[in-house]
């Protein structure tokens, strides 16, 4: 085994560790596998305090993601976990150089409306849209989503990426891409390119692959959703516009607000769910807005936070 594989095999076990730890159906069993793990090697014991301090970058799951976790129960889990470490192995884990590789993270971070590329340790294209974070910790192999949407692409020649994105890690290998997004009750994950494996605590332990096309949707409550978007309308926000296609009205409003720093206040209860098509361009936001007025009976009221939609 060469070094990229072992580390890559280490790492990509560890991540699934951190999932599995942080979630509500956690088994004494799998508790147990997991100090057998961890006691086996110091690499093991790297890795896994390794990615914890990247997976604690943000303070946890976003608490919108998680309605149903009391905050003192998500202290619980992770005093459970530094107890289980600390019982384990304290003496082996506090010679790792953490404290460098956290120090060393960069944060990348866009703003309303702007969307850039980035490049991740020399090898993952990095896309984020609009209104994005993502902490990084350069030469390493594992990011964290903190909020908004990217697209990552392992194209570079001996690269992998664990991207953990609330409590859902996925595993890009050489050559695959994926699509990632977090919205306040909901975490989309879309396969571009090869194949991908996505971890979470609502998955059976053995994570689900992901087939190129297919999405998969983990929302707050708990269930799941998978099909197979249309590609060029999910990804149309790199070419600066978004596309609609029977979209409700207050569906679109939402996604539009994306993107702009003044919002857009929908106050038409009998509208809302009207279905619409359309394109809607960042860069020329006013159109489309005088375009909602000639298609529906709505009318456009400016005011100091934004503008408001009000029935005709």
């Amino acid at each position: 085994m060469n070094y990229f594989t072992k580390y890559s095999t280490i790492r990509h076990h560890a991540a699934y560790w951190i999932t599995r730890l942080h979630s509500e159906n956690c088994t004494d069993a799998e508790k147990e596998a997991f100090q057998k793990w961890l006691a086996d090697s110091q690499d093991h014991a790297t890795e896994f305090q390794y990615l914890t301090e990247i997976w604690e970058l943000g303070a946890g799951a976003p608490q919108t993601m998680l309605p149903t976790i009391p905050v003192a129960r998500k202290n619980n889990i992770l005093l459970n976990r530094r107890t289980a470490l600390a019982c384990l192995g304290t003496s082996v884990l506090m010679l790792s150089p953490l404290g460098q590789k956290v120090q060393a993270t960069q944060l990348l971070q866009t703003k309303t409306g702007d969307i850039s590329t980035f490049t991740l340790g020399g090898k993952i294209c990095c896309r984020m849209d609009t209104d994005t974070k993502l902490a990084f910790i350069p030469d390493s192999q594992c990011c964290r989503l903190e909020k908004g949407q990217v697209i990552l692409s392992a194209s570079a020649a001996a690269s992998t990426l664990w991207v953990i994105a609330a409590h859902t890690s996925v595993y890009l290998q050489l050559h695959a891409s994926t699509n990632i997004r977090i919205d306040p009750d909901c975490v989309h994950v879309t396969a571009l390119q090869d194949k991908i494996l996505v971890r979470s605590e609502h998955l059976p332990a053995s994570g689900a692959w992901l087939q190129p096309g297919q999405r998969l949707r983990f929302f707050a409550d708990g269930h799941l959703h998978s099909d197979y978007p249309e590609i060029d309308t999910l990804l149309s926000w790199q070419e600066g516009r978004l596309i609609f296609r029977n979209r409700p009205l207050w569906e679109v409003i939402t996604e539009i607000n994306r993107y702009i720093p003044q919002k857009i206040k929908l106050d038409a209860p009998l509208l809302i769910n009207r279905p619409l098509s359309g394109v809607y361009y960042i860069a020329r936001g006013n159109a489309f807005l005088q375009m909602l007025v000639r298609l529906l009976p709505i009318r456009l009221v400016n005011n100091t936070n934004g503008i408001t939609l009000l029935p005709a």
